[in-house]
């Protein structure tokens, strides 16, 4: 591209340059002339004066005796003064045998004639009568000027166009030079840099380009940082899902084995069955809550508008012994997921244990839900929402869990822009808030 410019450059000096001088030189030239024809014709006026003054007698012989010293007198090397009389050269002078000179000297008054193949400028006056007189004016130092100028001109253009040559070199690198950088970003981009110069953002076209590429690097590279978090959680989740199936398969396939041996037990079949039922409880448990986080991941949710008390009856309407508190409030959310999210920390409270019924709490932004049950540590709470996660492991297998379901609130409380806090104390029991925006 920047041969491509230089090249443009170069092109555009070529053809006005040798234009515009040239157009220098032949106005010069024509300046030139039209003052050498002025003062010509001036000098013809005089001499046509003094030669009328000669001839004003009435004398017939008078005009050729005026006209054999004619140019003695008032001509020169450069000037050729000839009388004509009836067409003809008086005094053994010769006239011009360039094309044009019988028209000139037919004319009545006054007249001139250039012609360039002599270089030589005519100038008939007419005296009277038959009488005419002929000034041959050389004009070749006129031209000589104009051949001259022109061989200036010639050499100042091959100068110019060296000097354009060199300044479209020049220019072009610096006008290409942002798009030279741009191009490095982009093969930066390519390879992964983010942090490649770009040019200087002026108010121009490549300004724009500029700050449009800064904006998209930045995209680009929120978009991978977006997308390495997404596989490091994608990886955390399946080494964790790996290592949490481990055990019920173990039970599973340990149960199986033990049902093939002869000596055992009715009763001690069906302990195996039951516990092999209820790992395999545990699987399908584990991958609805992985098919769910799945499909969160890639759909947003469908927010509608309902009332805050009405879904909290019906999520609480599967649950025994849990109290309903705070008023109603327009939610404007995806509900289904709403109540969802409410089962799930209301499950989570219930598994805590405690003397007190588990508690919820309406707000006009969310809801709270509190048991009073173990607690945890703030090292726990930290951890709560980490996929698999169980504080207290023999607890959350006795009762199922499968260490998804404050992983799968965290999501759906995203999903809505809300956020999820735990304030949990040892022994004290734990208060779950959700927040978020209520209204568009």
């Amino acid at each position: 591209m920047r041969r491509r410019v230089a090249l443009s450059m170069i092109l555009l000096v070529l053809l006005l340059f040798p234009a515009g001088t040239g157009m220098i030189v032949s106005r010069c030239f024509d300046l030139t002339m039209e003052r050498e024809r002025a003062r010509a014709l001036s000098e013809e006026a005089a001499i046509a004066r003094a030669v009328a003054l000669e001839i004003g007698t009435d004398d017939a012989q008078r005009p050729f005796m005026v006209a054999q010293t004619v140019q003695s007198r008032y001509g020169s090397q450069s000037l050729q003064v000839i009388m004509v009389n009836d067409g003809m050269a008086m005094a053994g002078a010769t006239l011009p045998a360039a094309e044009g000179i019988d028209r000139l000297l037919g004319i009545e008054g006054r007249a001139t004639l250039l012609v360039e193949a002599t270089r030589t400028l005519y100038i008939a006056h007419a005296l009277g009568g038959k009488l005419m007189l002929l000034l041959c004016s050389d004009v070749s130092p006129v031209y000589a000027l104009r051949d001259e100028l022109t061989a200036w001109a010639a050499m100042l253009c091959a100068a110019g166009v060296l000097l354009s040559a060199a300044l479209a070199v020049g220019i072009s690198g610096v006008l290409i030079r942002p798009v030279r950088l741009l191009a490095r970003a982009a093969r930066g981009l390519q390879a992964g840099a983010y942090d490649t110069p770009l040019p200087r953002a002026g108010s121009d076209e490549v300004g724009d380009l500029t700050r449009a590429f800064a904006a998209m690097t930045r995209a680009v590279a929120s978009r991978e940082e977006e997308l390495r978090e997404q596989a490091q959680r994608r990886q955390e989740l399946i080494d964790a899902l790996a290592h949490e199936m481990r055990t019920p398969l173990t039970a599973i396939v340990g149960g199986t084995r033990l049902m093939q041996l002869s000596d055992i037990s009715g009763e001690q079949q069906t302990a195996l069955l039951e516990t092999m039922a209820q790992e395999a409880l545990r699987l399908s448990h584990m991958d609805e809550r992985l098919l769910l986080l799945t499909r969160l991941e890639h759909d947003a949710p469908e927010m509608t508008a309902f009332s805050s008390m009405e879904m909290a009856r019906e999520a609480l309407g599967v649950f025994e012994g849990v109290a309903l508190h705070g008023e109603d409030a327009r939610f404007v959310a995806e509900r289904e997921l709403t109540i969802l999210l409410l089962r799930n920390l209301v499950v989570n409270a219930q598994r805590a244990g405690g003397e007190s019924p588990v508690r919820v709490t309406l707000a006009a932004d969310g809801f709270s839900v509190s048991d009073t049950g173990c607690g945890m540590t703030p090292e726990q709470a930290a951890r709560a929402f980490d996929p698999f996660y169980k504080a207290d492991k023999a607890r959350s297998r006795s009762a199922g869990g499968a260490g998804l379901g404050l992983t799968l609130c965290r999501r759906i409380a995203g999903l809505h822009g809300g956020t999820l806090q735990i304030h949990s104390e040892p022994g004290k029991g734990t208060t779950v808030v959700y927040r978020f925006v209520t209204s568009p």
